[in-house]
C-alpha cells in the first residue's frame, strides 16, 4: 500500500524549498505544513543537512533531507533537497554553482557536484535506515528527490542514473544534458559509441559532433526505458529563463510537466535564444570543454587563469599585503605581473574570438527584440551605433595600453616631471574613452529598458518566490521571502473598498509566544506559590506541632526531663523527684502581614496573567471570526509550531 505524501503539493514542496535555501529547521517544516493543512504534521520529523557532512572541500553542492516517520499514520518517507544555484556561495565571491552549471551541465565534464551531492543522500539514507532497524519500523521508507534550478538537474540525474527515488518534484529545472550524462553514466556512454559508431566519447570531443537531434532522441528512449517517467514531475513558469534556454543543443525533457503563467503580459524568451545557430553553440561548447579537467583539477581559479592568464590566487593573496610588504616584494611583484601580462595577451585573444561568436549575431538578436515589440527599429539603429562606436573605443584604449606596455622602459628613462607629465597625457586620453564608453553605456540601457524588464521578468519568474505567490494567488493568499504566510482580502470603509494585508504567520506566532510566555508565568506563578505554602505556612505548622508533641511529651513524661531541675547529691535525688509537668501554652498565630503580602502579590500577578490571556484570545477570536468560513485558517492558532 502506497503512503500518502507528506509534502503533498506544489506550493507545500516548492515553500520547504524556498526556506531550504536559508537553514531548514523542524520547528519551520512544522509551520509551513500546519499552515498549509490546517493539521499537525508527522509525529517524527529529522532534518540532515549536508555541511555536516563535508570534509573540508567545498564544491559548491549544498542540500537538506527530511526524514518523517509516523506508526499511526503509516509514513516513513525520505525527502532529498537538492539546492538550486545561488548568485554568491557563502563566505566567498566565486560562483561555485554557475561554473558548475557550465562546465558539468552545457560542456558535461565534470561531476564534482553530482557525486557530492549522491554521496549525501546515501550517507544520510544509511543512517535513517540503522535508525528504523533500532526502533524496529517495518513500514517501508519511501523517497522522493525535490528540487529546484540546478537542484532540480542534481535530483533528475539521480533518478535517470541511479534510480533512488520513488517520486521526484522539480520546481523551474535545469535539464539534464546529453553530455553531462554520457560523462558520468557508463552505461549510457557505452551506448551511444555503439549506436553511433565511435571509439570513446570521454576523452575527445566527437561527441559534440554528432547531430544534435537524434543524440537527444536516442537519451530520452534510452532513460524512458530503464526509469519510469511518470516518476518526475516538473512545475515550470512560462516566463522561466532556464526553459528559454532548454531548446539548445544537448538537453533533454523526460517525465510531466505542469505550467504556470508567473506574468500574463510576458511570455518566453525562448524565441530569442533559438536564434543563436547550433553551431556557435557547438563552438562555445567547445572552447569551454578544453578547460574541463582544469576545472576538474583547480576548479575555478584554475579555470580563470587558464582562459585569461589572470592568476586569481596570487592577486587574492596581495590583497592581504600592508604597505610595507608591496615596497619589500616590489621586484617578485614586477616580475609575476609582466609574466602575467604576456599569458593575458595570448590567451585573452583566443577568448575574444568566441565572445565574437554573440557579437556576429547582435544585429539578429536586436531584430527578434523589435519582431517581438520589446524595441522600436529606431531603438534598434540607435543601439547598433552605441555599439560601433563602443567597439571603436575599445580598440583605441587596447592601442593606447599597447603603447604603454611597449615604451614602459621610455616612461622610466623620462625620470622625473617629464615621466609624470607623460603619464599624466596617457591617462587623460584613457579617461576621455573611458568616459566616452560609460556614456554610451547608459543611452543604450535607456533604449533596452523594455528588453531589460523581460530579462529581469524571466530571472524573477525563475525564483522559487514567484513561484510559490504564483501558485498562491487563487487562495488569496501571498508569501514574503522570509516565508510568512500573508493573507490578502477587502474591507469596506466609509471611503470605498480597502485592500488588506494580514501576515497570518506573523500573528500565529505572537498568538503562540504570547501563549507559551503567559503559560510560563503561570508555571512560575505555581512555583511561587507552593514555595510559599512550604516555606512559609507548611514550615509554622510544622514547627507549631513539633512544638506541641514537645509539649505532650513533656507532660507525660516528666521523668525524662528531671535534668532540667539541675544536679543534686545522691541522698538529694531522692527527694527532689520530678513528678509532674503541666505547660500553660498560648501559641500565637503566623503573623497576618506575612499572607497578606504574599496573597496581595499573587492576587498582582494573577490579574496581570488573565488580562495578558485575554488580549492573545482576543487576536485568536478577531482572526477565527475573520476566517470563519476557512476552519483550516482558523486553525492555525490551535496547532504548535514548536
Amino acid at each position: 500500500m502506497s503512503q500518502k505524501l507528506v509534502l503533498d503539493t506544489d506550493l507545500l514542496r516548492a515553500r520547504i524549498m524556498a526556506l531550504e535555501y536559508d537553514r531548514l529547521t523542524e520547528a519551520e517544516i512544522r509551520r509551513i505544513y500546519i499552515e498549509e493543512t490546517g493539521k499537525e504534521p508527522p509525529a517524527y520529523i529529522k532534518v540532515y543537512r549536508s555541511d555536516d557532512f563535508k570534509k573540508g572541500k567545498d564544491f559548491g553542492f549544498d542540500g537538506t533531507i527530511i526524514h518523517f516517520y509516523d506508526e499511526k499514520q503509516g509514513i516513513n518517507q525520505k525527502y532529498t533537497i537538492t539546492r538550486g544555484s545561488e548568485m554568491s556561495e557563502h563566505d566567498t565571491w566565486k560562483p561555485l554553482d554557475w561554473a558548475y552549471n557550465l562546465f558539468g551541465i552545457f560542456v558535461g565534464k565534470s561531476h564534482k557536484q553530482y557525486s557530492h551531492a549522491f554521496r549525501f543522500d546515501k550517507i544520510v539514507t544509511e543512517k535513517i535506515n540503522e535508525e528504523l532497524n533500532q526502533r524496529g519500523a517495518t513500514i517501508k521508507l519511501q523517497a522522493i528527490g525535490l528540487g529546484h534550478s540546478l537542484g532540480g538537474n542534481h535530483a533528475q540525474m539521480f533518478q535517470l542514473i541511479e534510480k533512488v527515488f520513488d517520486q521526484v518534484y522539480v520546481i523551474n529545472d535545469a535539464p539534464p544534458s546529453v553530455y553531462h550524462l554520457a560523462y558520468i553514466d557508463r552505461g549510457f556512454r557505452k551506448e551511444i559509441e555503439k549506436k553511433f559508431d565511435i571509439e570513446s566519447i570521454q576523452n575527445d570531443n566527437a561527441i559534440y559532433s554528432l547531430p544534435p537531434a537524434e543524440l537527444k532522441a536516442f537519451a530520452e528512449e534510452y532513460y524512458k526505458k530503464r526509469v519510469d517517467e511518470h516518476s518526475i514531475h516538473h512545475l515550470t513558469a512560462q516566463e522561466d529563463l532556464l526553459y528559454a534556454v532548454s531548446g539548445v543543443r544537448g538537453f533533454i525533457d523526460i517525465g510531466s510537466r505542469d505550467w504556470i503563467d508567473t506574468n500574463n503580459q510576458f511570455t518566453s524568451l525562448k524565441g530569442l535564444i533559438e536564434k543563436i545557430p547550433d553551431q556557435d553553440v557547438k563552438a562555445i561548447q567547445l572552447y569551454f570543454s578544453q578547460y574541463a579537467d582544469v576545472y576538474n583539477e583547480k576548479g575555478l581559479d584554475g579555470v580563470v587563469q587558464a582562459m585569461t592568464g589572470v592568476d586569481l590566487e596570487w592577486i587574492e593573496s596581495l590583497t592581504q599585503y600592508n604597505v610595507g610588504d608591496y615596497v619589500w616584494n616590489m621586484p617578485d611583484i614586477v616580475e609575476k605581473v609582466s609574466d602575467m601580462f604576456k599569458d593575458m595577451r595570448e590567451k585573452i585573444s583566443e577568448l575574444l574570438k568566441h565572445i565574437k561568436i554573440l557579437q556576429r549575431h547582435k544585429e539578429a538578436i536586436l531584430q527578434a527584440f523589435v519582431d517581438s515589440g520589446f524595441l522600436t527599429m529606431e531603438q534598434k539603429e540607435a543601439i547598433s551605433q552605441e555599439v560601433k562606436h563602443i567597439e571603436q573605443d575599445v580598440k583605441k584604449l587596447d592601442q593606447i595600453l599597447s603603447d604603454v606596455r611597449n615604451n614602459a622602459v621610455w616612461f622610466m628613462a623620462l625620470g622625473g616631471l617629464s615621466s609624470g607629465i607623460a603619464l599624466f597625457v596617457v591617462f587623460k586620453q584613457i579617461k576621455h574613452y573611458v568616459t566616452d564608453i560609460l556614456a554610451r553605456l547608459q543611452t543604450i540601457n535607456r533604449h533596452m529598458a523594455d528588453v531589460r524588464e523581460a530579462a529581469v521578468t524571466s530571472v524573477d519568474a525563475h525564483s522559487l518566490h514567484k513561484v510559490i505567490n504564483t501558485l498562491a494567488r487563487a487562495k488569496g493568499r501571498e508569501y514574503d521571502k522570509q516565508g510568512n504566510m500573508i493573507l490578502v482580502g477587502w474591507i469596506e470603509t466609509e471611503k470605498g473598498t480597502k485592500k488588506i494585508r494580514l501576515n497570518i504567520s506573523s500573528a500565529v506566532r505572537l498568538y503562540q509566544k504570547g501563549l507559551r510566555i503567559t503559560e510560563e508565568k503561570e508555571a512560575v506563578l505555581r512555583q511561587i506559590k507552593r514555595l510559599y505554602i512550604q516555606e512559609y505556612v507548611e514550615d509554622f505548622e510544622g514547627r507549631k506541632r513539633q512544638l506541641i508533641r514537645k509539649i505532650e511529651d513533656m507532660e507525660q513524661n516528666p521523668s525524662a526531663y528531671q535534668h532540667l531541675l539541675g544536679s543534686f547529691s545522691y541522698d538529694a535525688q531522692q527527694v527532689y523527684v520530678l513528678r509532674r509537668i503541666d505547660v500553660h501554652e498560648s501559641i500565637p498565630t503566623m503573623d497576618p502581614s506575612i499572607p497578606d503580602a504574599f496573597e496581595g502579590m499573587f492576587a498582582s500577578y494573577e490579574q496581570e496573567i488573565a488580562k495578558g490571556r485575554e488580549l492573545i484570545a482576543n487576536i485568536k477570536q478577531a482572526f477565527e471570526q475573520f476566517f470563519e468560513k476557512d476552519k483550516q485558517l482558523a486553525n492555525l492558532f490551535d496547532l504548535r509550531y514548536e
